[in-house]
């Protein structure tokens, strides 16, 4: 008797978990991500992590489209953000997409005045044109690069910014470790 009611027990457990599994890929199925942000960002390094294919480094000018290995996309852009394709193309892109990932280097934001210019027009645009239902992320990379409290210098760049909506789901990653992936993918989650 004990070992019926254990096996009933384990096979109600492996459904429970099995029919879990299953409502989180059908949330995630069919989902279309768009990866951008300025040039050496970080943004081939987190698709060589998730991606089936070999990503190939350097600027494409066109957007990418790959297929990926990861439960939670289906299809990932890669819109790299060259300038023709970033004026004419870049609102559409926002609109097609269920997740939108603006990969920055932080490091750069901080020094680099016009590399902030760039990001801060960008994310304005991805808030404008994305609706509530999409879920928008900003990824600032290269924390590696940075010592002291990185953080609340970014923050007080950010203060006062009329995308500060979007600016309120802020991730910083080390994209030479591939733990970013997990906590990119942690936090879409929310």
């Amino acid at each position: 008797m004990r070992t019926i009611i254990k096996f009933v027990l384990w096979a109600l457990t492996g459904a429970a978990v099995g029919f879990a599994l299953a409502r989180v890929e059908d949330f995630f199925s069919n989902k279309k991500t768009l990866i951008t942000g300025p040039l050496s960002s970080g943004k081939t390094t987190f698709l060589q992590y998730i991606s089936k294919e070999k990503i190939p480094d350097g600027p494409s000018g066109a957007p990418r489209n790959y297929k990926v290995k990861s439960a939670m996309f289906d299809e990932v852009t890669d819109f790299s953000g060259a300038e023709a394709w970033l004026k004419s193309k870049f609102n559409d892109y926002i609109k097609e997409h269920d997740y939108i990932l603006f990969f920055f280097d932080i490091s750069e934001y901080i020094k680099d005045i016009k590399y902030r210019a760039d990001s801060n027009a960008r994310i304005d645009m991805i808030h404008r044109n994305s609706t509530s239902s999409q879920k928008v992320l900003i990824v600032g990379t290269h924390v590696d690069k940075l010592h002291g409290n990185y953080q609340a210098e970014i923050e007080k760049l950010f203060a006062g910014k009329p995308y500060q909506s979007v600016l309120n789901r802020v991730v910083y990653i080390n994209t030479t470790k591939k733990e970013c992936v997990e906590t990119i993918l942690n936090e879409l989650e929310k």
